[in-house]
Order: C-alpha cells, then structure tokens, then sequence
C-alpha cells in the first residue's frame, strides 16, 4: 500500500471532522431553506429568460452543499467508506452544473450591481478549476492532495451560504454597489485565504529533528 494512503488509513480524526460537517449542515440549511428552496419549488419563474440557468445553479447548489459536508466527513472518518467514490462523483457532477450555471448566470450579468458578476463569476470558475485538481489526484491516488484540495472546494462552496448571510446583515441593507460587490470579494476570498493557512500551518513549523 501506498505510504500516503496508509497514512490517511491510520488517521484517527478525533471529533474535528463531526464538528465541522454539523457546523456546515447547521449554517446551510437556514440559507438553502430561504434561498434555494423556493427557487427550486417554483422554477425561478421570476427570473424570466434565465429560469433554467437559475433552477440548475441551485439544484447543484444544493447537491453541492450536502454531498460536499458527507465526503468530508466519510473521507476523515473512514465511516462508510465504500459509499466515498460515489457520494464524490455526486459533488463533483451536481457542484460542476451548480458552478457552471453560476459563471453562465454571472456571464450573463442579469443583476444590479454589474460589479457582483466579476465576483460571482470568478468564484465559480476557481471552483471548478479546484473541484478538477480534486478529481485529477484521486485519479493519481494522490490521496493526501485530493483530500485538502476537495477541503478548498467545500470551503469555497459554503462561501454561498457564508455571502447569503452577510448580505443579510442591517448594515448592508442600504449599502451602495461598491460596498455589495467588495463584500462579495470578501465572502469568498478570505475564506479561502484561511483555509490555506490552515491546511499549510505544520508546514511552516520548526523543522523536526531526525
């Protein structure tokens, strides 16, 4: 066996990977609910020309969400892991329509600000760029890079719900566009930034002696 994948074997997770995946499940659903939900249920009829564009993007979204939070948790705690490689392909698939219809709507520009597309658009365009490093390494069985670069991706796809409830916030009710198409920026970039920090950290440590 390879000495990657062995190491991933002979993990033991700890309580870290349930914590997160009911922090992820706990912080989406409200916003799925309020978001997703009713564009799902009535077809984005309000969108007009881009109802089906808009009906996918949170379809995906929504498979993005839930199949993400369940690979983690069955990757870091081996539960079920027979079920890995497909609850996988159901993110990647439903996350790739998601994201695709995302940078099509963003493309599109259909909204005000016209700033929000550059933002939009280019979050989902990383996320398939990292939802495809993803897939390539667990194709290498590169086991260790596709487990942190599928935790780039999930962080990226919870930066929706993270957005959503910013956006929610007084302070922004009567925001002008600058300060909407920035807080955009921000939902998803600093998120990213401490993920890498993170995933990166032991390896800026002191050096271990031999």
């Amino acid at each position: 066996m390879p000495r990657e994948s062995a190491s991933l074997i002979d993990r033991k997770p700890g309580w870290a990977p349930g914590l997160f995946w009911a922090l992820a499940i706990l912080t989406a659903a409200p916003i799925w609910w309020l978001v997703a939900l009713p564009v799902i249920e009535t077809g984005a009829v309000s969108h007009g020309a881009h109802a089906l564009e808009v009906t996918l993007h949170a379809v995906g979204g929504t498979l993005m969400l839930t199949a993400g939070a369940l690979a983690l948790y069955v990757g870091w705690t081996r539960r079920g892991f027979g079920l890995h490689r497909w609850i996988g392909y159901t993110y990647l698939l439903g996350g790739g329509a998601g994201a695709a219809m995302g940078l099509a709507l963003s493309l599109m520009a259909p909204h005000k600000p016209i700033g929000t597309a550059a933002a939009t658009g280019t979050l989902a365009a990383v996320w398939l760029a990292v939802a495809a490093m993803a897939w390539r390494a667990a194709r290498n069985r590169r086991f260790e890079a596709h487990r942190e670069w599928v935790i780039r991706s999930y962080v990226l796809t919870w930066t929706f719900v993270f957005c959503r409830m910013v956006m929610r916030l007084p302070a922004l009710a009567d925001a002008g566009g600058e300060t909407i198409v920035a807080t955009i920026w921000a939902t998803w970039i600093l998120p990213l930034v401490l993920c890498e920090i993170a995933l990166n950290w032991n390896r800026t440590g002191p050096m271990q002696r031999q």
